[in-house]
């Protein structure tokens, strides 16, 4: 980590890097990357996958999530080429998984010649086999003795789990397992008197114990959260699917989403089903995240005015 600071500083400083871009805000890498660009004062700019999916996309000059800039949903940018612009392409798009295999492959290509240049730093290892095997449970409809409901039972509450090694989870939330947060919400939802149905990530095949009022669902989310009492989640991406309904959220992790929005972030123990949540202020809050915030355009299909306009709102 000391040498890959003084090295990016040293290459910063010698090429006259005025813009530094990453992706994603979380690893080790893009920490001393960030803290370099701070401490040279040279503007950095963040990407992520889009929270309107599949076809927007996240540029932020702070960071993404529990780090975005929130500021940014105030401030208005020129979307009058928004509606004209309608993406063909996805982040997992067939064009974009073939360029992700072209990448899996040439690290592989370092494994097979002996050499261990930039993947010994990689937070990630990156086999063919790993995601080899993870698109094929994804082809099988994820195919694990967890076995789920596409409904939810009558009076229960929804449980949107994520993958518990990924960066939100780990660093900005106080849980240590999913296990940890399906017993945690369990144990409120006795208090309160409902069911619990819980929803695993697509791309999550642990299993998990559950007592005899919990038990696991699919299917359509959009229908899992209407037929819910409330949802509670750490921090997902899938709470603006929840916004766009009036069922109750509640937030148990930091995440961006406190923009004015009758919503509770709060611990699990402090869930209290009397507060009222207003639809009207989800709805502004979308538009603001749909107009100012998020970027039409996914995987390589992008609008160069649209991304003009969006830049010049984060480095101007």
């Amino acid at each position: 980590m000391a040498k890959f600071y003084i090295g990016l500083k040293g290459f910063i400083t010698e090429k006259n890097i005025d813009l530094v871009i990453l992706h994603n805000d979380t690893r080790w890498y893009h920490a001393i990357a960030i803290l370099l660009c701070n401490e040279l004062e040279i503007p950095y700019l963040v990407t992520e996958q889009g929270l309107l999916r599949p076809f927007t996309t996240v540029i932020d000059n702070k960071g993404v999530n529990a780090n975005a800039n929130i500021s940014l949903l105030n401030k208005e940018i020129d979307t009058t080429d928004n509606n004209a612009f309608l993406p063909r392409n996805t982040h997992d798009s067939l064009l974009s998984m073939m360029f992700f295999s072209v990448f899996i492959l040439s690290f592989s290509l370092e494994r097979w010649f002996g050499r261990r240049t930039v993947l010994r730093y990689m937070h990630n290892g990156y086999s063919v086999r790993k995601y080899y095997k993870r698109l094929v449970r994804k082809l099988k409809n994820n195919n694990q003795d967890n076995k789920a409901s596409e409904y939810l039972e009558d009076n229960s509450a929804l449980l949107l789990l994520q993958l518990e090694h990924d960066s939100q989870f780990l660093m900005n939330s106080d849980f240590y397992s999913n296990q940890e947060v399906i017993d945690r919400v369990y144990e409120k939802c006795c208090e309160l008197g409902v069911k619990l149905g819980i929803k695993k990530h697509p791309l999550d095949f642990n299993e998990y114990r559950l007592e005899n009022r919990a038990h696991f669902v699919d299917g359509s989310l959009i229908n899992l959260i209407n037929e819910s009492k409330f949802v509670i989640t750490i921090n997902s991406s899938a709470i603006v699917t929840v916004l766009k309904s009036q069922t109750p959220l509640f937030v148990i992790g930091e995440s961006m989403y406190k923009f004015g929005l009758a919503l509770e972030h709060c611990q699990i123990e402090m869930i209290n089903l009397e507060n009222k949540q207003c639809n009207i202020e989800r709805q502004n809050y979308l538009k603001k995240l749909k107009d100012n915030y998020l970027l039409i355009g996914a995987g390589y299909d992008y609008c160069p005015l649209l991304l003009k306009n969006k830049l010049k709102q984060l480095l101007d």
